[in-house]
């Protein structure tokens, strides 16, 4: 049977504002079936299509066929989606997004841009071209998507290999760094500590606990602020938040644990990201 008007317009403005079927039927209140059947023909009630043409952001007469498509901006229409979605939603929303974009870069035409609702085994998403590469998590227990245009000079034109990048590496291949910050990043936001009360805490010497502080205060992981108490001065440490940091702990868990089942998976590339003439 071929598919309405409707139906095609449906499909067309559910996956352009980066709803699933799953998402667009909570909004609605209904069963993702019901979204299913108006997909591949069938109708909603009457009542029902106002709402749709709201949270599609589009004119009935649009979805009908009897009006061109907006001209609205598409990165507008997408963040008017998302500022209608209740917060829990808005991550998940944005994920299917960033996939969408991913897989837009892919030629072929099966692969679906909402991320599928049951994932078998661990599962990422990859591309790699001349002038950008992204990587994206999809599995729920830990989901993430990293975008990076390639400078005309390539990554080491940014990414340069210097004593302070061996420093950083060496301070993180530290058990004891990793215990300091992830215990930073796990407690109340702009709570400062002692480096006593943080010794206790992870069970680590004085000494080791105040020569990694002093470390991760020289890298800007974290800031130290002297106190006058009492005629007694001290230090207390807090947390700066870092992305950058929380992101690499992110990308180092996936990379030791074998990237190995990609999909989509696209490589439309000649060089790789670093520009570097080999000797």
């Amino acid at each position: 049977m071929a598919l309405s008007v409707f139906s095609e317009q449906l499909v067309r403005y559910r996956k352009l504002r980066g709803f699933t079927q799953e998402s667009l039927a909570r909004l609605l209140n209904v069963t993702p079936q019901a979204v299913s059947k108006w997909e591949k023909g069938g109708y909603p009630d009457g009542e029902l299509l106002p709402e749709i043409a709201r949270i599609l952001d589009v004119s009935l007469d649009v979805l009908f066929g009897l009006q061109s498509e907006d001209t609205v901006h598409p990165t507008a229409l997408l963040c008017k989606s998302l500022r209608a979605l209740p917060d829990a939603e808005k991550a998940d929303y944005c994920m299917n997004v960033f996939h969408s974009l991913l897989s837009a870069f892919s030629n072929i035409k099966s692969h679906e841009y909402a991320i599928p609702e049951k994932l078998l085994r661990e599962t990422y998403a990859e591309l790699k071209t001349d002038y950008e590469f992204a990587l994206a998590r999809l599995n729920k227990d830990m989901r993430y998507f990293c975008f990076v245009q390639i400078p005309e000079g390539g990554i080491d034109s940014y990414a340069v290999i210097n004593d302070r990048l061996l420093q950083f590496f060496r301070l993180l291949s530290r058990r004891e760094a990793l215990q300091i910050i992830y215990f930073f990043a796990g407690v109340e936001r702009n709570h400062l500590w002692s480096a006593e009360k943080i010794a206790e805490c992870l069970h680590l010497s004085m000494d080791v606990t105040k020569e990694v502080l002093d470390e991760l205060d020289k890298m800007g992981a974290i800031w130290e602020v002297k106190v006058d108490a009492k005629g007694d001065t001290g230090s207390v440490y807090g947390y700066t938040y870092s992305l950058p940091l929380t992101t690499i702990l992110v990308l180092a868990t996936s990379f030791i644990n074998y990237i190995q089942y990609r999909d989509p998976l696209i490589e439309i590339w000649d060089r790789g990201a670093f520009r570097q003439d080999a000797p």
